[in-house]
């Protein structure tokens, strides 16, 4: 079997009243050549009951328990760990994914192979063509004000694994966590 395209990795943590209408919108979205890795960082609601019915029905669907609460950004890190794809797209567990969102994504980041991060971008509901920026352009794009660019949440990003990979994944720092590529 070969690798996914893209690894979706949605951690968790006491979110019932979500995670099925999560991992459903993953299983409807038109892009189907996907892993979807969950991965419960202890939780105390039903939860895994949930992750665990959803997996059992459905091969793509991988489910991970940390034996101890790692908080967010080491289960980020957990979970990225554990995808094999060439994309990692986190999907946290109260989001849902757009049915040609992964499509519009997974197309741009191909037609832009030279791109370690894809953002979807949207105004009046119309969707930008996708463009390629050089840090520098993106940092005096956002600042200026002209775009709004890292004022996202993971819903709209889409990351090179191997580029995730060789920044050592995000960096933990105490009560403030962080990435090296600025996230």
């Amino acid at each position: 079997m070969s690798a996914p395209k893209v690894s979706i990795l949605t951690t968790i943590y006491n979110r019932e009243a979500f995670l099925e209408d999560c991992i459903r919108s993953v299983q409807k979205s038109h892009f189907q050549d996907y892993e979807h890795i969950l991965v419960d960082d202890g939780s105390t609601d039903a939860s895994i009951e949930i992750a665990q019915r959803l997996a059992e029905q459905d091969e793509r669907i991988q489910l991970h328990r940390n034996e101890k609460n790692l908080g967010d950004y080491p289960n980020r890190n957990k979970a990225a760990s554990l995808a094999t794809g060439k994309y990692i797209k986190y999907l946290d567990a109260d989001d849902m994914l757009g049915r040609w969102m992964l499509d519009i994504m997974v197309d741009a980041m191909e037609t832009h192979p030279e791109c370690a991060l894809g953002l979807i971008d949207y105004a009046d509901d119309t969707f930008h063509t996708a463009k390629s920026l050089a840090p520098q352009d993106a940092f005096d794009a956002h600042y200026s004000g002209r775009m709004n660019i890292f004022n996202r949440s993971p819903l709209g990003a889409i990351l090179r694994k191997d580029v995730f990979d060789s920044l050592g994944g995000f960096q933990v720092r105490g009560w403030w966590e962080t990435s090296k590529c600025g996230m």
